[in-house]
């Protein structure tokens, strides 16, 4: 999980992080660092220290599973060595006292200049909402099982208005906020500007494939489709000033269930659901306008086939089924970009 992918080193190592708690009855009173480094050179010395602290001065005791070329001193309190090779190297590691048990997890992966940096910008649904990890975890897995040489990047790593993931067992890092438009990836709305735009995402983001799953909330929003084809557009012409190989992939968004599907609210006779198949339709267009040999754009349907009955928890975002769907359509959409 990086966000930078410098392409004079040769392999580095990032991480996947979580922290578990596990407390007694009693306030807790232990913890553990919660940004361990997250990257290194393959080769190169790797050290991380993971001292406790207890504020009532409990001894700690400590216990870990890594990998054999990794080594835990318990009287420095750190965690160093040399990756070998590539390859992903899952990490726990245990601080315990009488009362308190910190738990912290990393998934370690070697990769190198030939890694595929993949890019996820959208709105809730790339963010993924409530119990659900949203489509990039699945993916993720399918790219993993497939052994594809592949880093998530991103400016973050959170859930539904920066809550933590569900399954924080993957490579998190992403660009999907939650009730944003196709504009606001331009310039984010006033309640959520910290969270920064493209312009600034991309002085440290060099992505190989980028994935656009934007348009929901212009639907909501009333927002006329040739400004968010605009600003698609634009969207496009920054990430080739990047990368002018950029692989695009923009999805035609899902549909809505019914409580939301027949409803007028922009003041137009048109529904919402009318207005998405429209939205999809110039989605098609604009694809077609600004694919290039060097940077196509591909279109990835994900609404055709997607039964909001049955993919989606609220008529707007998928569950666990339609996370699949999603994954899945992605994977096969993305794959004759990767290499392993």
């Amino acid at each position: 999980m990086g966000k930078i992918i410098t392409k004079d080193w040769r392999i580095f190592i990032v991480f996947l992080f979580l922290l578990e708690i596990t407390v007694s009855v009693h306030a807790q009173k232990t913890v553990l660092p919660l940004a361990p480094p997250k990257r290194i050179a393959v080769n190169a010395g790797y050290q991380y220290n993971l001292a406790a602290a207890d504020s009532a001065g409990n001894p700690i005791t400590y216990s870990c599973k890594i990998p054999a070329w990794m080594r835990l001193d318990t009287l420095k309190k750190t965690l160093s060595g040399k990756a070998p090779k590539a390859g992903q190297y899952p990490i726990r590691i245990s601080a315990t006292t009488k009362d308190t048990i910190i738990r912290q997890q990393f998934m370690l992966t070697v990769y190198d200049q030939h890694t595929t940096n993949i890019w996820a910008i959208g709105n809730s649904i790339t963010n993924g909402t409530g119990v659900y990890n949203s489509y990039r975890r699945q993916l993720w897995q399918l790219l993993h099982a497939a052994h594809y040489n592949v880093d998530f990047v991103g400016s973050w790593d959170k859930h539904h208005m920066g809550g933590n993931v569900p399954d924080p067992d993957f490579d998190m890092d992403h660009d999907g906020h939650s009730g944003w438009t196709t504009h606001q990836i331009l310039e984010p709305p006033d309640w959520d500007k910290h969270r920064g735009n493209i312009d600034q995402w991309l002085e440290e983001i060099s992505p190989d494939i980028v994935l656009i799953e934007l348009g929901t909330n212009d639907v909501f929003q009333c927002v006329p489709i040739p400004a968010a084809m605009n600003d698609l557009s634009v969207m496009i012409d920054k990430l080739r000033a990047k990368n002018n190989k950029v692989r695009i992939l923009v999805a035609q968004i899902p549909p809505l269930g019914d409580q939301w599907a027949e409803k007028k609210l922009c003041g137009t006779d048109t529904a919402y659901g009318a207005v998405v198949k429209m939205f999809n339709a110039a989605v098609a267009g604009m694809a077609r306008m600004k694919g290039t040999d060097l940077s196509p754009v591909v279109i990835v349907d994900q609404f055709t086939g997607v039964d909001p009955a049955v993919d989606m928890y609220d008529d707007i975002h998928p569950n666990e089924k339609g996370e699949k769907k999603m994954a899945e359509r992605w994977f096969k959409a993305m794959k004759p970009f990767l290499g392993k």
